[in-house]
């Protein structure tokens, strides 16, 4: 079945849509749901819903969803929980057949909103209806500029990238992450009424744009054998990352305060379950990042092999450690790539891997950009499979006022630096930098290296496990998946 047979498309993918609840008071929560609308110039028609607001964002507000001429292909409501079902009911009378709560107090706002919640589920189960949520946001799309979201969106970076949340966790962290990673789509399942992770599982299995399947789970809400099947079939085709939380008594509890409902799975049968397919388990939310980031931008590595550049002898040593506590090796360079290098030592002879790029530097300060170049020489080794480099220290300082020729100077050696490296990315093999200096200027530039897939991790640890991932990912691949992918393919 292709994408546009998949319910889940009508709400990505609106032609129209209306959100009960909007506002143009700046300082009232639902402000940016239009807003945002506006602003990323979205493709389809909006039509706000607030009785007493002739206009909100440029655009002719209705007093209720009644008033609108138009067929609405979607309904956002985001107006208190004892308003919302009678704005599902009016969905109903209009023959919407999708909607998002965004409102919270439901399940998990004690009797009266559970009691709310289950005669609205029981009222869209008879009327065929859709729901994301409730206590929700999303869906984002950045393929039509289609994003429901609390916080103002400066900017949506299109990639291949797609989530499902349970937790709105990630909402203030948004324009990081249109930042640093590039996005597809972006769903928040709330307290799963009735569109479960299942379904977002299924939907972003068939849907082109989406590369790589990022999914934060509290709680198993949809038919645990489905999704297991899900996983098994669909993780050799396309890369998945499961962040599980809920995972200790007192964490399932702390789910039910927010969700309505205590996580029932045991996690060791969760975690066993997993490990029998290819996707990968993230332990907290900046790995779920991290690893998404890298299966987005990174070919799967030929072998464990791996090549370090550093700035200091003490990190090279740390670094080494990771690789080989996280079931990678440290590769041995051949005699042609060590005469290369060779050519940027230091006075004295050094280890070629990890190979201390400060002294290098401190050599030949005056020809940066040479000496990154020549370490061009290491992925082309046959003996490399991965290379891990330590961003260059902070040349790139603020001039003070007056100094035009500096900081023109000074953007140059950025640019060239930056051409370097993705020439190193170029060859084909996973290439990844870890962060030196941790300042302003740093995270500028970091943005810019991640506008072309080029990650960056926080430190060297970061980006091993990352490569680590890759690389489990790669053996499951050669000892199970391309055999079960290709069976899969043969009988389509």
């Amino acid at each position: 079945m292709s994408v546009d047979d998949h319910f889940l498309e009508r709400f990505f993918t609106p032609r129209s849509v209306a959100v009960v609840g909007a506002t143009n008071n700046p300082f009232k929560i639902n402000y940016c749901l239009v807003q945002n609308l506006v602003s990323l110039n979205y493709q389809g028609k909006i039509y706000p819903v607030n009785y007493r607001e002739k206009e909100i964002a440029g655009i002719k507000a209705f007093p209720r969803l009644t008033d609108i001429p138009d067929d609405i292909d979607l309904v956002v409501i985001s107006v208190p929980a004892a308003k919302t079902t009678d704005i599902v009911r009016e969905c109903d009378t209009l023959g919407v057949k999708n909607m998002v709560i965004v409102t919270g107090g439901f399940s998990e706002g004690g009797e009266q909103g559970k009691k709310l919640h289950r005669e609205i589920a029981s009222f869209i189960r008879k009327k065929g209806i859709r729901v994301i949520g409730p206590n929700t946001l999303g869906p984002i799309n950045t393929s039509n500029n289609f994003s429901i979201s609390f916080n103002p969106i400066s900017t949506m970076r299109r990639g291949g990238i797609s989530f499902a949340f349970q937790s709105g966790f990630y909402e203030p962290k948004i324009n990081w992450l249109f930042s640093h990673l590039g996005l597809s789509k972006l769903i928040d399942l709330g307290n799963k009424m009735d569109v479960s992770e299942v379904d977002a599982l299924e939907y972003f299995l068939r849907d082109p744009d989406t590369k790589v399947i990022a999914m934060h789970i509290e709680t198993l809400r949809g038919d645990g054998r489905r999704f297991f099947d899900l996983l098994r079939k669909g993780a050799v085709k396309k890369p998945i990352i499961i962040l599980k939380s809920g995972k200790t008594p007192e964490g399932a509890i702390a789910a039910a305060s927010h969700t309505g409902t205590i996580a029932q799975e045991n996690d060791m049968i969760f975690d066993g379950l997993l490990n029998q397919t290819a996707a990968a388990r993230a332990h907290n939310w900046e790995e779920f990042f991290d690893l998404a980031k890298a299966f987005d931008c990174l070919p799967v590595p030929g072998g464990r092999r791996v090549a370090i550049v550093t700035l200091s002898g003490g990190e090279g040593v740390m670094a080494t450690d990771a690789c080989v506590m996280n079931g990678l090796e440290m590769a041995q360079l051949d005699g042609q790539t060590y005469n290369r290098l060779k050519a940027i030592f230091p006075p004295w002879d050094i280890p070629v891997n990890p190979l201390d790029g400060g002294a290098c530097l401190e050599f030949h300060l005056s020809d940066v950009v040479t000496v990154l170049e020549a370490m061009a020489a290491i992925p082309e080794d046959g003996h490399v499979d991965c290379v891990l480099m330590q961003m260059p220290p902070e040349f790139f300082r603020q001039s003070s006022e007056g100094e035009n020729s500096f900081a023109q100077q000074e953007e140059l050696l950025r640019k060239q630096c930056a051409q370097t490296f993705l020439s190193i990315k170029e060859r084909g093999k996973p290439f990844v930098l870890w962060r030196t200096s941790m300042s302003r200027n740093e995270d500028e530039w970091i943005e810019e290296l991640e506008s072309h897939c080029l990650p960056v991790f926080p430190s060297s640890e970061r980006a091993i496990k990352a490569l680590a991932a890759l690389y489990s990912y790669r053996v499951f691949l050669e000892n199970e998946g391309w055999k079960e992918a290709s069976n899969d393919r043969s009988t389509t």
